[in-house]
Order: structure tokens, then sequence, then C-alpha cells
């Protein structure tokens, strides 16, 4: 390496495509695909003009600012390029018209988290929460909406506490309009027990086992040291009071419930 560069101060590049891409990238989930997919052809018109002009000789200072201008316009095209793909899957057609419906459908789902609490109205059982990809959705005529997509279930019924990842079930449900800001494309209000088609894979199975074992050794703790032991240690958050939970959000510290738990050692 020269003096030259060595004096030249840290390279900035990567570090403005990495936080471009992560900003443009949270900007396209509070926005529409069309609206993302404007702002990546804003991004690569852009970034193609500020590279032909990079291409001339000019002052190093120009051309080391340049090139970090660069970096940032194709972190933006990357975020919002693969945002607005993502967007476009969630938000189809087909899709939009079952939940602007509130239609009632048999899905075809594949559990992608374990079932969790979450907060009920008050006199009524705190209903469970699971997320999962939606790979096909029969409406009430008969037509299909082929995915996947995401989404997420609420359920009563006992029967969907112990399904695992990877687990493939049918249910039917009332779709309904998701919170927003996320790739989520409808929340489906389970009316009974899910139909399990086959079994989640082996090492799901293995894993399971282990955050039941775990369960089961913290059953003697008070509720909310109980439900956040496993999620300490293994990512297990199934058992997590709703308020727990709420605290951790409101602090930034839902890191801590990270699947090895390696943070907290």
């Amino acid at each position: 390496m020269s003096a030259d560069s060595s004096d030249a101060g840290p390279d900035l590049r990567l570090a403005g495509f990495a936080v471009a891409a992560w900003l443009a990238a949270l900007a396209g989930l509070h926005l529409s695909a069309r609206a993302t997919a404007g702002l990546a052809a804003v991004a690569a018109a852009l970034a193609a003009v500020a590279g032909l002009r990079l291409r001339r000789e000019r002052p190093a200072p120009i051309r080391r600012y340049g090139w970090i201008a660069l970096a940032v316009l194709l972190g933006v095209l990357c975020g919002a390029a693969a945002t607005g793909a993502r967007l476009a899957v969630r938000d189809a057609a087909p899709i939009r018209a079952l939940v602007t419906e509130r239609a009632l459908v048999t899905a075809d789902l594949v559990v992608r988290d374990d079932p969790r609490r979450v907060r009920g109205s008050p006199g009524r059982p705190a209903p469970l929460l699971v997320r999962v990809d939606l790979v096909r959705l029969t409406g009430p005529d008969g037509s299909q909406v082929i995915g996947p997509v995401r989404g997420l279930v609420l359920a009563t019924d006992p029967g969907w506490q112990g399904l695992l990842p990877g687990q493939r079930v049918t249910t039917r449900g009332r779709l309904a309009e998701p919170r927003g800001g996320d790739l989520t494309a409808a929340v489906l209000s389970a009316t009974g027990a899910p139909t399990r088609r086959g079994a989640p894979s082996w090492a799901q199975r293995a894993a399971g086992t282990l955050r039941a074992g775990l369960q089961r050794a913290c059953e003697p703790l008070p509720d909310a040291p109980g439900g956040l032991l496993p999620g300490l240690v293994v990512g297990d958050t199934s058992r997590l009071l709703p308020e727990v939970e709420e605290d951790f959000r409101d602090t930034g510290m839902t890191h801590l419930n990270a699947v090895s738990g390696a943070n907290v050692r």
C-alpha cells in the first residue's frame, strides 16, 4: 500500500452500499410494489450516470466521493429491487381479492415458527399466533390461488399448539388484512384444528424434542422467567408472556431471544 493510499482515510463504499440497501428495503416495506420498483429504476439511472461521469479523469477527492455515491445508489437499487419483487408476490391481485373480501378459505400451509400465545381480548382465551407460508388458498367458489406467500394464523384450538416448523397442514379460516410494514400477505383466523399432512423433517423433530425438554425443566419456574429462559437459550419464545415480549420490544432487546443464545454469554 502506498503512502498516498494509507492517508486517504477509510473506504466507505461497502458501508454506504450496505446501509443504502437496508434503508431502501425498509422503505419498500411501507410502499407499494410499483413505488418500490420506481425507486429502483431511479437509482439505476442515477448510478449509470454517475458511473459514466466517474470514468473521466477527475481530481482525487471528487473521484473518492463519487465512488461512495455510486455505491450508495447501487445499494438503493439492490435493496429496492429485491424488496419490490417480494412485494409483487405479496400484493398479487388474486390474493388481495380474497383478503379484501375477507373470504372463508381452505388453506394449505407450512409452519415457519413455533406457535406462541399472544394477548387476547379480556375474558377470552389468549389466541395462538403461528407464522406460516400460505402454499395454496381455495376460495368459496373453488378457485385456487397458488403461493407461497407469508401469512399469520390466529387460532384458539389446542391442536395448533404442538406444531413444529416445517409441518404441512390444511385448515379453514377467514382471511383479513395484515397490519403492514412487512411481507405478510394475509392473516388467517382459523376456525378449527389443523389437519396434518406428513411430518416435519428429522432436524425439526430433534429440535422440537430439545425445546420440549427445556420447557419441562422450566415448568417449576414462575411464568415470566419460565417462558423467557427457553428464548434466551434456544430462541424458543412459544411460552414467552406477551407483556414480557412487549417489554423486550420497547427496550430494543429482542435480539437476546436469538436461536443460538450466543449473545447472552
